[in-house]
């Protein structure tokens, strides 16, 4: 076997093989990114939640308030969206996911009377790669964002 004819094989070899390689690594990459991110939303969803339960109604009754608003339960609401987006019961900072928003996160009583407050929040969910991997001109991009839900229910004890 002549090797003089197999100088540079190597090398055309990994520059046809290091895309595909690269795009393997970097969607592992996103998709570990991912899950990382929705186990912190559902960790804060439920620790809202927690403070929820607990701080909802300060009369001690059989039935919360219709229409549950803050200033009936000492801004309970407020304060269990700021933990849930900053970390504090405290409004202002830095939101734990970058993009979060309080007007990302909703409370309500479902159903009324029930005692039953549901958490929902849904979050746009960005790649760090960009909003859209190109066709390259053979069709329109396919876009990579996607909405993250998690609802939670908790009894305000």
């Amino acid at each position: 076997m002549n090797y003089q004819s197999q100088k540079g094989v190597a090398a055309i070899e990994m520059t046809l093989l290091l895309p595909f390689m690269l795009l393997l690594v970097f969607a592992t990459a996103e998709l570990g990114r991912l899950m990382f991110q929705y186990n912190t939303l559902t960790k804060l969803v439920r620790d809202a939640g927690i403070f929820l339960s607990h701080n909802a109604d300060t009369r001690q009754t059989s039935r919360l308030p219709n229409p549950l608003i803050d200033a009936e339960c000492n801004n309970c609401i407020s304060k269990a969206k700021n933990l849930l987006v900053y970390g504090t019961i405290n409004s202002g900072g830095i939101p734990l996911l970058s993009g979060l928003t309080i007007g990302n996160v909703s409370i309500l009583e479902s159903p009324v009377g029930s005692r039953r407050l549901v958490i929902d929040v849904s979050y746009d969910w960005q790649p760090l790669f960009g909003e859209g991997l190109t066709t390259f001109g053979l069709g329109d991009s396919v876009d990579l964002s996607f909405n993250l839900n998690t609802h939670y229910a908790v009894t305000a004890l």
